[in-house]
């Protein structure tokens, strides 16, 4: 999810260059075509969303923590089952 959100950013910074380097050699060369780009207004969060956001952040923490843990205990199993088979 967090490199979905920062190849969009970079795909959004790169559009926006490469509209205003179009723009540029179309028109005269100015640095106004550059800072034409919208600028984007910040919104306060609510505490209901932080605490929503904060419960998210905890859970994919705790999945992913599970998941290493699972997948450790899985390798140790193989590695264990795979000893097993060669001292036969």
């Amino acid at each position: 999810m967090k490199k979905t959100t920062l190849g969009l950013a970079a795909a959004a910074v790169l559009g926006c260059l490469t509209f205003g380097i179009g723009a540029a050699s179309a028109a005269p060369a100015s640095p106004a075509g550059i800072q034409a780009a919208p600028m984007v207004e910040q919104v306060q969060m609510t505490r209901g969303e932080r605490r929503m956001m904060r419960h998210h952040r905890m859970h994919r923490h705790m999945m992913h923590r599970r998941h290493m843990m699972h997948r450790r205990h899985m390798m140790h199993r193989h590695h264990m089952m795979h000893r097993r088979m060669h001292r036969m």
